[in-house]
C-alpha cells in the first residue's frame, strides 16, 4: 500500500485522534444532551449554486457545477484549493469516497471505485457504513477501507447560533472526516479532515445565508 499525499487530504475524516481534534473546538457542545429523530434526507444543491464556508477562518467558495446520474460535481472557485473540482455521491452516497477529482491538492488528479457495505441511512446514532476503495493518480496506486459511523449528537455554533448535528465520522489509513449535519437546516454546516502525519487539512464552518 502506497502512502497518498494527493486527494485524501482535500476531501471530500482512530476514535482518540478524533475527540482529541474536537475536544478544543469550542464551537462543539458536547455537554448539552441533544435528542434528534433518525434523519433520512439531505438537501442536495442545485447546479450553479455557490456554498458559501470559512476554511480554517479563510473565505472559501464551492460552486455546484453538474448533479447527474447519482453524483454532484463541485468546483472551489474561493479558497487554497481553487480550482479543484471533484465529483462525489448524493442522497444515500453522500460519505462515499469521491469518484474523481482533477486538480486538487499537490495538483492530484484521480479516480476510484468501491463498493459499499451497510447503510448509514437514515442517519441515527451508532449506524455505519463501509466502502472497500481502489484508486490512482499520476504517482500512486492504492486500496484501502473507509469505514462511516455516526458518532453523536451535539450542537455546533454557527454564526452565534447553535443547531443540533448528527456527528458523522469516516476513517481510512490515512484520514479522519468528520461531517457534523443539521438535520433542521438540512445541510452540513461544518466539516473537518485530520490527515495522520499533516494534521488538520480542513476546518470548514458553513456561512449560513
Amino acid at each position: 500500500m502506497k502512502a497518498l499525499n494527493g486527494f485524501f487530504g482535500l476531501i471530500s475524516g482512530g476514535v482518540c485522534v478524533v475527540l482529541m481534534a474536537c475536544a478544543t473546538d469550542e464551537s462543539i457542545d458536547r455537554e448539552t444532551k441533544v435528542q434528534l429523530e433518525p434523519y433520512s434526507k439531505i438537501a442536495e444543491p442545485t447546479v450553479g449554486k455557490e456554498i458559501h464556508g470559512l476554511n480554517k477562518g479563510k473565505p472559501q467558495t464551492t460552486k455546484v457545477v453538474a448533479v447527474k446520474e447519482g453524483l454532484i460535481t463541485l468546483t472551489t472557485t474561493q479558497g487554497p484549493v481553487q480550482g479543484c473540482t471533484w465529483t462525489r455521491g448524493v442522497g444515500e452516497g453522500r460519505f462515499a469516497p469521491a469518484s474523481s477529482w482533477e486538480n486538487c491538492r499537490n495538483d492530484s488528479t484521480g479516480t476510484q471505485k468501491f463498493t459499499k457495505s451497510g447503510n448509514i441511512w437514515p442517519l441515527a446514532v451508532g449506524k455505519s457504513e463501509s466502502y472497500e476503495v481502489t484508486g490512482s493518480d499520476q504517482k500512486n496506486n492504492w486500496q484501502t477501507t473507509r469505514k462511516c459511523e455516526v458518532k453523536a449528537a451535539v450542537q455546533v455554533t454557527v454564526q452565534e447560533k447553535k443547531y443540533p448535528t448528527y456527528e458523522v465520522v469516516c476513517k481510512d489509513d490515512w484520514n479522519v472526516r468528520t461531517w457534523y449535519i443539521s438535520p433542521d437546516l438540512q445541510r452540513t454546516v461544518k466539516f473537518k479532515s485530520l490527515h495522520h502525519k499533516r494534521g488538520v487539512d480542513n476546518d470548514w464552518v458553513a456561512i449560513l445565508e
